[in-house]
């Protein structure tokens, strides 16, 4: 039984994983839409976009079954596997070791709970962006698309010279994405501390550092199986420990520590004298121990482990006798680190406001993708996974570094230049974004979505500098809100009608003229165009672009 729970959950894992890491790497946009449904079960996004089904069901299963999520469902999780299974292979081959040193590490509450409590209060009040940094989801969307991306570009291209060579156009060259360096340095940051923590001391980030973990955690300690010890039949040997990927197991007491389990059932196999289980709580025999501590026999000690060392007989007799007041110190610390952060709230939220009420209208506003309604909505919202960024069939998707303000630091933006412009026909952000930070919109309503005003400036434009018939922006509006004007000795100009354009920027990049003599101011609130009444055929004929 214990080896097909293992692995089951290792199938089950590789699944999910897959099929996230294949969705993010699509660049050939061939993957059906149904993938989108792995980044749409992962919690953070559920809580985004006030998914009560998802949220229900993440809830339901932790209390059932304990944390499977993070060995099963979170992207992230599945790749420290990954990360514990190379350092398993690095000490067979090089240290020519079987297995790791059986280990147990105290769980670092005040850390743990001090980060949840800190990402929640900034969350109530506003300020979403330590979520943003610290969702495994979105942190393995930006590690996929900034690192691993790339290198799945640039074998494309590779492949597709030798094939092109050959006569076999079936691939073809693809430009790498135009990611800001922010993003790479975060997800390079993030994959670093990852490995290092991994190969230290193992599932440390999801059990201190992850707020998703922590949430399961707490949630964990009322499920109704769970991993435990069987005191009459174990005998200390420390083998269920040194295959532990939480260093959750203290063995010599004979306890596990239900919040910090990731439920990945590999000590269930390396227990040889079946002391290990995975029962419900009414199935549990008087000799199963969950959270009690209790001292084991000296005949056991000195049978198998020679004794209790002097630091774990103070360990035991420290939380036997004195458990409820180290519970009440633990408590109180982790009340005052959470209330120290109350000042540090306060003060960026009023750095937020103050953002806000200084941002100007009109020059300078970046243009929000289609969906994101409003733009307070959207940076509140946006977790900056880079799942848009890396579907946008046109690239004009950018991760911001500081145009958004330091709270929009990575979330997406449109920055158009040349063949970068948003497809008229095109919605593909709004149908992969998970959070519902890019609302769902049919393709009738996002063509009429504004999401920016072409502004024109005549000085500039190409018709007024040389003297010459262009006509190129006209052209290339979908919504025909750029249209062609008499302006002297027979040439037309363009003329910026605004309740009809969009802000697709297809205008600005066609624009020959550098800086553009027409470009596209954002708005921080999206609304509906008009609908366009003159037919493309109404426009004045250019015979010559001039260029």
């Amino acid at each position: 039984m214990a080896r097909w729970l293992k692995y089951l959950r290792r199938v089950s894992a590789v699944l999910v994983g897959g099929v996230c890491l294949l969705y993010f790497l699509d660049i050939l946009r061939i993957l059906p839409r149904w993938m989108n449904l792995v980044p749409e079960m992962q919690i953070v996004p559920a809580i985004m976009a006030g998914s009560a089904v998802v949220l229900v069901t993440m809830g339901v299963l932790t209390l059932l079954l304990g944390r499977v999520y993070c060995s099963v469902v979170c992207p992230l999780g599945i790749l420290q596997d990954v990360i514990l299974r190379v350092k398993k292979w690095y000490y067979r081959l090089v240290k020519k070791r079987k297995r790791f040193k059986a280990r147990y590490d105290r769980p670092w509450n005040w850390v743990r709970y001090g980060v949840l409590g800190a990402v929640v209060v900034l969350f109530a009040v506003g300020i979403s962006y330590p979520l943003l940094l610290l969702d495994p989801y979105s942190n393995f969307g930006r590690i996929a698309v900034a690192l691993v991306r790339p290198a799945a570009v640039a074998g494309n291209n590779l492949v597709a010279g030798w094939m092109n060579a050959a006569g076999n156009y079936t691939l073809y060259h693809l430009q790498q994405l135009d990611l800001t360096t922010v993003v790479a340095v975060v997800a390079g940051v993030v994959l670093l501390m990852l490995v290092v923590m991994v190969w230290r001391r193992g599932r440390l980030w999801c059990n201190s550092i992850c707020p998703v973990g922590t949430l399961l955690g707490l949630i964990s300690r009322f499920s109704l199986f769970k991993v435990r010890i069987d005191r009459n039949k174990c005998t200390h040997c420390g083998l269920c420990a040194s295959t532990c990927k939480s260093h959750c197991m203290d063995f010599r007491m004979g306890t596990v520590d239900a919040s910090r389990c990731v439920d990945c059932f590999d000590c269930l196999e390396s227990c040889t004298h079946q002391a290990l289980t995975y029962i419900p709580t009414w199935k549990r025999s008087t000799g199963t121990a969950e959270s009690t501590p209790k001292l084991p026999s000296e005949a056991e000690s000195s049978a198998e482990d020679g004794g209790l060392s002097s630091e774990a007989e103070k360990r035991v007799n420290e939380e036997a006798l004195m458990g409820h007041n180290t519970s009440r110190r633990r408590f109180l610390r982790e009340a005052l680190a959470t209330a120290a952060l109350l000042p540090a709230t306060e003060l960026m939220g009023r750095q937020a406001r103050w953002r806000r009420g200084q941002r100007a209208a009109g020059e300078g506003i970046l243009p929000m993708p289609p969906g994101a309604v409003d733009r307070e909505r959207f940076l509140r919202k946006c977790t900056a996974c880079q799942l848009c960024v890396d579907h946008c069939p046109t690239n004009v998707l950018k991760p911001a570094f500081l145009e958004n303000g330091l709270t929009g630091m990575m979330q997406p933006y449109m920055r158009f230049s040349v063949e970068k412009f948003c497809n008229y026909e095109c919605k593909v952000c709004t149908e992969v974004c998970p959070n519902d930070a890019l609302l769902p919109l049919t393709l009738e309503e996002k063509k009429l979505t504004r999401v920016g005003v072409a502004v024109f400036h005549k000085d500039l434009c190409k018709v007024f500098v040389s003297h010459v018939d262009c006509g190129a922006c006209a052209e290339h509006c979908p919504t025909q809100a750029v249209h062609m004007v008499p302006f002297e000795n027979g040439l037309t100009i363009p003329q910026v009608t605004d309740c009809y354009c969009i802000g697709c920027g297809g205008c600005e990049s066609i624009c020959p003229m550098t800086p553009p003599a027409i470009h596209i101011v954002g708005v921080d609130e999206q609304t509906q165009a008009d609908q366009p009444t003159r037919d493309k055929t109404e426009v004045q004929a250019v015979d010559d672009f001039g260029f």
